[in-house]
This record gives C-alpha cells, sequence and structure tokens, in this order.
C-alpha cells in the first residue's frame, strides 16, 4: 500500500503541526505491540528489584492514596526486536519523508504506559506525591539542550484505545509556529505560565492502531489516567538526515548503562537466584 500523504495532508500538518491517520496498524500488529509492551514493563521492574536498583529507563510515580503507576520507558528498542522493527516501518517513515522533504533517521524512541500497577511492587525508589500526567509542553523545550533541530518529527502510535477518562494526548494545534518559554516543574518542563490558555487545546481520541505525527514544537500535554487500565503510546521521534546527527546519540548512553545491569538479573534468573516479583496484568 502506498502510504505517501497527499498536498491537502502536508499542508494540514504545516498549518496545524500535527496529523492523525487512523487505521494504520492492524488489530493483530496491536495485539503483538501490547505482548512487547508487557515484556518490556516486566524486564524493567524486575531488574529494578532485582538490581535493588531503579532502572534509568523507569519512569513510575507513588499517588497520594499510595497507587503506583508507570508512566514511561526509555529507551525500549534494544529490549524489542519487533518495537524495532516498527520504528523502521514505511508507515511512519513515508509520511515523515513528504513533509520533512528528504530520509528521517530515528533518534529517540520511548513507551508512555500511563498504566497504573494493580499490585504494588516493593524495593525501588519511587517518586511519591504524584500521578501519570504530563505538563504542558514541546518536546523542543527537552531537545535544544543538545542543539538538536526543531524539525525532529515524532509518531505516536495508539497501542490502546485514548479516551477521555484515560489521559490522552491533547494538543494546542498551530502552537509549532512558536518556541514558547518553558520553565521547570515537578513533573519537568512545562510552557512558562501566561503564555497559553491552560484550558484551550483538544484531546487526541483515536481508536488503537491510530498514529498521530506531531512537530517538535507542538504544545501537548496529558491529564492524569483516571481509569484500571493503560492508555499505552508508542512514540518514535525521527530527525531530517541532513542533521547528521551521531548514531543513538540520544538515547544510545541509557542502553550502555543500563545493559549490565539487565544481563545480571538475567544470569541471576538462570542461575535461581531471582524469582520475578512482578508479571504484567491481563486485560482482555
Amino acid at each position: 500500500m502506498n502510504w505517501s500523504l497527499n498536498e491537502k495532508q502536508v499542508k494540514f500538518f504545516n498549518e496545524e503541526g500535527y496529523l492523525v491517520l487512523p487505521g494504520v496498524f492492524d488489530e493483530q500488529e496491536v495485539r503483538r505491540m501490547r505482548v512487547e509492551a508487557d515484556y518490556v514493563l516486566e524486564v524493567i521492574l524486575n531488574s529494578s528489584v532485582a538490581n535493588n536498583r531503579r532502572s534509568g529507563r523507569l519512569d513510575w510515580l507513588e499517588d497520594d492514596e499510595g497507587h503506583q503507576h508507570v508512566r514511561k520507558i526509555q529507551p525500549i528498542n534494544d529490549l524489542s526486536l519487533y518495537l524495532a522493527t516498527v520504528s523502521e516501518d514505511n508507515r511512519l517513515l513515508q509520511p515523515m519523508r513528504d513533509i520533512m522533504g528528504e530520509e528521517p533517521v530515528l533518534m529517540e524512541e520511548k513507551l508512555n504506559y500511563k498504566q497504573p500497577l494493580k499490585s504494588r511492587v516493593e524495593g525501588v525508589e519511587i517518586r511519591k506525591g504524584m500521578d501519570d500526567r504530563f505538563p504542558i509542553h514541546h518536546d523542543f523545550a527537552y531537545y535544544a539542550a543538545q542543539n538538536y533541530p526543531q524539525s525532529i518529527i515524532s509518531s505516536a502510535i495508539a497501542i490502546d484505545e485514548c479516551t477521555v477518562d484515560n489521559g490522552p494526548l491533547h494538543i494546542w494545534p498551530g502552537t509549532h509556529r512558536t518556541n514558547m518559554e518553558h520553565e521547570s516543574c515537578s513533573l519537568g518542563l512545562q510552557v512558562k505560565e501566561g503564555l497559553i490558555d491552560a484550558n484551550g487545546g483538544s484531546d487526541v481520541l483515536v481508536p488503537p492502531g491510530s498514529v498521530m505525527f506531531f512537530h517538535s514544537l507542538l504544545v501537548h500535554n496529558s491529564r492524569r489516567n483516571s481509569t484500571d487500565f493503560p492508555r499505552r503510546l508508542m512514540i518514535y521521534s525521527h530527525y531530517p538526515k541532513s542533521f547528521s546527527m551521531c548514531f543513538d546519540v540520544r538515547n544510545g548512553p541509557t542502553r550502555l548503562r543500563e545493559a549490565p545491569w539487565e544481563h545480571e538479573y538475567f544470569r541471576m534468573k538462570d542461575h535461581g537466584k531471582f524469582e520475578d516479583v512482578f508479571h504484567s496484568p491481563t486485560y482482555e
């Protein structure tokens, strides 16, 4: 199938800073993504417990009621061959080629879980008094420190249905035309107060298998997931090849740091010195 964008779609992206394509990945592919997401979650949580050390890939929090939430795991391509293959899928690359006008190159990947845990995991450092929301921000606020280009485009694949209640991606269309100033907050960086209407924007409510492409300057956030189910988005970010960055420059250091700990966890399991304490829950 030809996944090239038409003129109208490219124009929409250029004007609004995003584009949603429904039904890009089918039910079987989405099911496989969920299996891989569960596997990655198990590896990262169990290796953290086994080594008595929070993985540098793991972003998780405990709210005021004592409920634990996995917000994000990054990077993940070296943990899942299938998800690494998806990052090279022409269904993602061709639309970005049409928008960029050149070849897109993978810069980073992350899986935003927004997943409440059904059972507690003890013995691993966790940030307390927080929920799984993301503040109002744009991604370039993080990229600017490394002098990455503003022309980076991210693709977000909905692994679960995005609903009003489970903390969907919330966007402010057209905000990619301005580089809004950011400030620090408890959850990272956020658009400086007074620069944007916090009650504005719109939810991106899409079924599983949909893909949303968005500009690095597009302002977005997400509310807390108030359901008992995860709201997983697989996000890949690509830059134009002409920018010429070192291979895996953004996520590579984390992979190198974390891999020895993960190998040690697998060796402990193989030698009967550790048994998994966490198993991903089933929802279907």
